[in-house]
């Protein structure tokens, strides 16, 4: 799953966490130190997640997984 979903992004892009994947998912992504978190508590409803971005080691494991 965690390939799934650095695949879906690219680096200095924030995502939605409903559009990437599961909360567990995400949440070993960012221990892992792959994704940095940014709250969106500014969105009112279904949205108000955390949304994710790539980190330099994120990029990097997804390139080295994409060759």
């Amino acid at each position: 799953m965690k390939q799934e979903i650095l695949v879906k992004m690219q680096r200095g892009v924030y995502y939605p966490g409903n559009h990437l994947g599961k909360t567990k998912d995400l949440d070993s992504l960012v221990t892992e130190g792959l994704l940095e978190p940014m709250e969106g508590s500014f969105v009112c409803g279904p949205d108000n997640q955390p949304s994710y971005c790539l980190t330099d080691k994120g990029c990097r494991e997804k390139h080295k997984n994409n060759i």
